[in-house]
């Protein structure tokens, strides 16, 4: 089934599950790294607020085999879970004091954001962005959130330093850290996708010796937009006091990154042209972060772009 095929068969089945008190329309809608994606929105009669899903990845699960009864059954409790915060009187977008405790960041690309970021608040940080959000809903099926756009300040009457010191408090507070060794992370998914075919030991036979260059993954509880963990406060800080090394910092997506204990005969320029190869064939140009290296230094607490003096320039 083609696309524009696939994209009607799925609103003809949620109008018909839903009724005509819905109104269903698709979009398209900006996102990460330029691209834009269409966005169904499903809102109910009598409210102008709806969220939105984004028919592209419904399209690629319904080519990877799920069918469209699965997919139509999904989005339909999506809109039913997420109903209730549209409701007159539950959420007001206007109300800058229901919001506080939801403004949260994520970060981005700034060389491939560049449109995006003309309308969004945002703040510099090396070569990426600090982007915010409002953390709507959370549940199994996933996140709901708005992106704070410059005219909502102007609405709420606030400042971008408002919502950095906001973001700052709840996006910890609200997406907590997780740090796990890359051999577990390898392990847990071996396990899922091979059920009883799964050994234990499996991962040391298939990578041996990989206890030579310990990599990390770190992100958040959700394992969505994790990559911002990296600014939370003394989360670097305290792990690489654990190891008594600086750490290397390898932007896997912007879900997740990379950590490597810092050694002298670790060649950076060689990390970053890793980096770019898996964010050309591995990662989808949507949840690309950035082709560059970064340092953490205990000595000035801080995370920079990392530079190699035996390279070219990787900027």
């Amino acid at each position: 089934m083609v696309y524009k095929a696939f994209q009607e068969t799925i609103i003809d089945r949620l109008q018909n599950r839903l009724g005509p008190d819905y109104r269903l329309t698709v979009s398209k809608i900006p996102r990460n790294n330029g691209l834009f994606l269409d966005g169904l929105a499903v809102t109910p009669a009598g409210q102008t607020m709806a969220p939105v899903v984004y028919l592209n990845h419904y399209y690629e699960r319904f080519l990877a085999g799920r069918s469209m009864d699965d997919l139509v059954e999904e989005i339909t409790d999506i809109y039913r879970e997420s109903a209730g915060l549209f409701q007159p009187g539950i959420l007001s977008l206007n109300d800058f004091s229901q919001l506080k405790d939801k403004v949260t960041y994520r970060i981005i690309s700034t060389k491939d954001n560049q449109l995006l970021l003309e309308d969004v608040v945002s703040f510099p940080f090396e070569d990426l962005s600090i982007v915010f959000y409002l953390l709507l809903q959370q549940s199994p099926t996933g996140q709901m959130s708005a992106l704070i756009h410059k005219r909502h300040m102007k609405q709420w009457q606030t400042t971008p330093e408002e919502l950095l010191a906001l973001a700052e408090t709840n996006t910890p507070r609200l997406l907590p850290p997780v740090l796990k060794p890359m051999a577990d992370v390898m392990e847990n998914i071996a396990r899922t996708h091979m059920d009883q075919e799964y050994e234990p030991g499996m991962i040391d036979r298939i990578f041996p010796g990989h206890e030579a260059m310990p990599l990390y993954v770190l992100s958040n509880s959700t394992a969505l937009n994790g990559a911002c963990v990296m600014l939370y406060p003394d989360v670097l800080k305290n792990f690489a006091e654990q190891l008594d090394r600086d750490l290397v910092i390898l932007p896997s997506s912007i879900h997740e990154v990379l950590l490597l204990p810092y050694d002298e005969d670790i060649r950076i320029c060689d990390l970053a042209e890793m980096v770019t190869g898996i964010n050309q064939n591995e990662v989808a140009v949507e949840d690309r972060l950035s082709d560059h290296v970064y340092l953490y230094s205990r000595a000035a607490d801080a995370v920079a772009l990392a530079r190699d003096p035996g390279c070219a320039d990787l900027l």
